[in-house]
């Protein structure tokens, strides 16, 4: 009987409790500085996905290491390849009826202008690659085809009288310093606000 009456005041006092518990727990966690409940399952789905990201990209990084050995072993045995034999002399009836014979790779034995390169000539005393380079401007240490050059990684307008020289690019201060060996050692001190590109 006691039961009977207890039962349905406790279910109706359950609700009315729970809340102020629920509160009391809660402002005590943050008086600790304890992370909730949401706060933790946030956090563990954080650390999920990145845990996936990071796996991802520990494959493609593997993938990529394969790639760079095998071409770096493709790189040394062909390095290592010995050169083919040249086929035995012919007759010179049968020698007069080969294929024209190969132009030269270098014409005139001319090659590009810079110190490290060794390519024919393509224009302007440039190889193709480096012509394109002084085309756009782009040819660090050389004036390009429309008076300007490269220094780290900044264009500045030099002007149309050095197009095509090497020139060597420096800073003092506000100024940018020019000098234009092939100028009888000209140089130039421009202010840089005047002559950056950007």
């Amino acid at each position: 009987m006691l039961s009977m009456i207890l039962g349905p005041l406790a279910e109706r006092l359950i609700p009315v409790l729970q809340t102020p518990v629920e509160d009391i727990i809660y402002e005590v966690l943050d008086q600790k500085g304890l992370p909730t409940r949401a706060e933790v399952r946030e956090l563990r789905n954080k650390l999920d996905r990145l845990e996936k990201t990071l796996g991802e990209l520990s494959g493609a990084l593997e993938a990529l290491q394969t790639t760079v050995d095998e071409a770096s072993e493709k790189a040394v045995a062909a390095a290592a390849a010995p050169a083919k034999k040249a086929p035995a002399k012919k007759s010179a009836k049968a020698s007069a009826k080969k294929a024209p014979a190969k132009k030269a790779a270098v014409p005139g034995g001319k090659i590009c202008r810079l110190d490290e390169c060794e390519k024919p000539i393509r224009a302007k005393g440039f190889c193709g690659a480096h012509y394109q380079k002084f085309k756009r401007g782009t040819l660090v240490g050389w004036v390009g085809a429309d008076g300007t050059t490269t220094h780290e990684e900044v264009r500045y307008r030099v002007g149309n009288d050095f197009v095509g020289q090497p020139v060597e690019t420096s800073y003092e201060g506000d100024d940018v310093l020019f000098f234009l060996p092939e100028s009888d050692g000209k140089r130039l001190s421009l202010k840089v606000n005047d002559v950056r590109i950007d």
